[in-house]
């Protein structure tokens, strides 16, 4: 019988004879999934919103409804968005793999975009500043090849205008008449006067050198960094602070709409009528207050989040109503299912509920929560107790399918859950949750209390949990996989074999266990005592998820530097593997389930896709294949160690991780989502949340 209850994010692949017609493509899964917001602008009538993730996408009627601009835009990961002329353009990230990022650009209002980076050393594009026909772009640094970089003829070439600059991040770039401003991530603000030939460090007054946000208001410039905001009333040469009513301050964003003047926080939007002399919370109706991106448009002003998409205020910010319908590009981290209800739970978004296989979705609550993990437990009587594991919360139980969620933390002493797993212990069934810092705990009352495992060695995070047999496993990264014979009381390590003990994901097909590292997938037919490689046709070695159908195993990959990511599938448990990932625009697998005859994956910012199984083929009864001998699998070069805490670094967005799945059964099961965090400029809590500017980029190693 099989006893995979958790579900990692993971690449899908397919078979080589699979159609590659487009009704045989991966399709978006239509909920009111809310996107990270980078990046918001306004051209007439139209509304542009660059996602981390989910591409761009464009609202034609003030923000009511949204609809993707993805064709050609073959990088998801955008920063930052600027018209000039009558071209639009995209600034992306470089860091992943098999995607060109740098700066896109389309001609006709973003229905297609080609790749317009000639000349850019660094193609991590975090701003835009238009001046006159000059278009310049604001980019990470890396050997000293960022910096800032100018198109005199509307992006077909760039050159390198950072004379002057420090080897440093540009995060933001504003024009003021004949200047030029860019705010740097550790070295504060420079201008020129020449058109970007030469800079010049303007600091003066300032008392925090991180600058994540300018924006100019008649004569008067104003910086964002992350201990208020700062005024120069005489083009940079002098900086006050102006931090009056602010309480958070950590500023993302900067925006003006009339002589309104707007600052996003992660505490929500604060407003000045007198030129930052004073400030007030304007953030009545915001349910995510975390705020990215901030951008004014005739009467109404509108604020990107991290996670929950766009809210909209007519009012000057007095009342705030979500605004993102068909943004569906959310960071879809795990899921939990029963006969009646299909759970998904969001990077930031919170959870929503399908009670229709996934045809509507509604939130369900937790919002602003990073929903790493998620269990359904069955509660005897015809229904389940379902479980998310936040990121910075603990655990939250709902007995009432989701309408309400209580906390359920009792005995848990490290708030970072990143996986969870139901466990049969007799007639009973048992919850197992693995976290970010404190190892295992497990709970035999429904989740009531809580009871701490065995000490894990070496194991900083538990990606994942399953069993089978009499044992208990769990997945570790950096110290491989560990099991244990007592229900958790004591752990032992068992990786012979394992070439990479980064491990991300595991999953149980009859006797065979597999674990989802960040050099492949390995295979156990005796309990974990010996691994072999199993990673012929993996393009991609950084696995995240899997799940099977029948003979059907598949794996999720997670998009890397040098990897394109996206799912696999193999018919002859995991001797081979094939590529099945057309039509998916994020190729960052997080999860995977099977609701009723569909496959669903979760995708690092892109939101959830769907395809039947059916266009899988058949799944053939596998001809008994030979074990295969073990060859090492060389360790990736790259496999730092997650710490807790996130730290603030360069551009863009968190780097994710993955969540898993349970396949379909008729007790429910548990999945657990493997996320990384985004390294974001330093978060006044716990958790750990990407914080914007320098705009976190996606963790290059177990996702996020």
């Amino acid at each position: 019988m099989k006893k995979s209850v958790l579900l990692l994010c993971a690449a899908l692949g397919a078979l080589a004879f699979l159609p590659t017609k487009s009704d045989a493509d991966w399709t978006r899964s239509n909920g009111p999934w809310s996107a990270t917001v980078m990046d918001i602008l306004a051209n007439g009538s139209n509304l542009f919103a660059a996602t981390r993730g989910g591409g761009v996408f464009l609202s034609t009627d003030n923000g009511s409804s949204w609809m993707p601009l993805d064709n050609g835009l073959t990088n998801p990961y955008v920063n930052s968005l600027a018209v000039s002329g009558t071209s639009l353009f995209a600034g992306t990230t470089t860091l992943y793999g098999g995607i060109d990022g740098g700066v896109f650009r389309s001609t006709d209002n973003g229905a297609n975009w080609t790749l317009a980076s000639s000349g850019l050393t660094n193609s991590s594009v975090n701003c835009f500043a238009v001046s006159g026909s000059n278009l310049f772009a604001g980019t990470d640094t890396l050997n000293g090849n960022g910096g800032v970089f100018l198109s005199t003829n509307n992006g077909d070439n760039w050159t390198r205008v950072s004379n002057g600059l420090p080897v440093d991040h540009i995060l933001a770039l504003v024009v003021n008449g004949t200047s030029i401003f860019a705010g740097t991530s550790s070295s504060g603000v420079y201008l020129s006067t020449d058109n970007g030939a030469s800079w010049n460090a303007v600091n003066n007054g300032l008392t925090n050198l991180t600058i994540a946000a300018l924006t100019v208001s008649g004569d008067d410039v104003f910086a964002g960094t992350n201990d208020g905001v700062f005024l120069s009333t005489d083009n940079g040469s002098n900086w006050t602070q102006v931090n009056s009513g602010l309480t958070s301050l950590f500023i993302h964003s900067l925006g003006a709409s009339g002589t309104d003047l707007f600052a996003g926080t992660e505490g929500g939007v604060f407003r000045t009528t007198d030129n930052g002399t004073s400030w007030a919370p304007v953030s009545s109706g915001l349910t995510n207050r975390y705020i990215f991106s901030l951008e004014a448009s005739g009467s109404e002003l509108f604020a990107g989040t991290w996670g929950s998409g766009v809210y909209r205020t007519p009012d000057s910010g007095a009342n705030w109503t979500w605004s993102s319908t068909g943004m569906t590009a959310g960071d879809i981290r795990s899921f939990a299912i029963d006969e009646q209800n299909f759970f998904v739970g969001t990077g930031g978004g919170g959870v929503f509920l399908s009670t229709d296989s996934g045809a509507n979705w509604d939130n369900v609550g937790l919002i602003n929560e990073f929903v790493y993990s998620m269990a359904a437990r069955p509660n005897g009587k015809g229904g389940a107790s379902f479980f998310a594991g936040t990121m910075g919360d603990g655990v939250f139980r709902s007995t009432d399918n989701g309408a309400t969620w209580v906390s359920a933390t009792s005995g848990i002493t490290v708030p970072l859950i990143w996986s969870m797993a139901v466990i049969p212990n007799g007639n009973q069934q048992d919850l197992f949750a693995g976290s970010w810092g404190g190892g295992v705990f497990f709970s035999t009352d429904d989740g009531t209390t809580w009871t701490p495992g065995g000490i894990i060695q070496g194991a900083p995070l538990i990606a994942s949990i399953t069993y089978n047999n009499n044992y208990i496993f769990i997945a570790s990264w950096s110290s491989g996989v560990f099991r244990s014979s007592d229900r958790g009381l004591t752990w032992n390590p068992v990786n012979a074999g394992i070439t990479n003990t980064f491990v991300n994901a595991l999953w149980i097909n009859g006797n065979d266990l597999f674990a989802g590292t960040l050099g492949g997938v390995f295979r156990s037919t005796d309990d974990g005592n010996t691994w072999v490689p199993v990673n012929n046709g993996l393009t991609s070695s950084s696995i995240y998820a899997f799940i099977d159908s029948d003979t059907n195993l598949f794996a999720g990959a997670g998009s890397s530097n040098v990897e394109p990511g996206g799912v696999y599938l193999s018919t002859d448990l995991a001797s081979n593997w094939n590529p099945v990932s057309p039509g998916l625009i994020n190729t960052n697998i997080r999860c995977f389930t099977i609701k009723d005859t569909n496959l669903f994956t979760g995708t690092y910012g892109g939101g959830l896709w769907q395809r039947p199984l059916s266009e899988f083929g058949p799944t053939p009864t596998p001809t008994p294949t030979p074990t295969p001998t073990a060859t090492p699998t060389a360790t990736p070069t790259i496999t730092p160690t997650p710490t807790v805490t996130p730290t603030a670094t360069p551009t863009a967005t968190p780097s994710a991780t993955p969540s898993p799945t349970p396949t379909p059964t008729s007790t429910p099961t548990a999945t657990p989502t493997a996320t990384g965090t985004p390294t974001p400029r330093p978060i006044p809590t716990p958790r750990p949340r990407p914080t914007p500017r320098p705009r976190p980029s996606p963790p290059l190693f177990l996702g996020q």
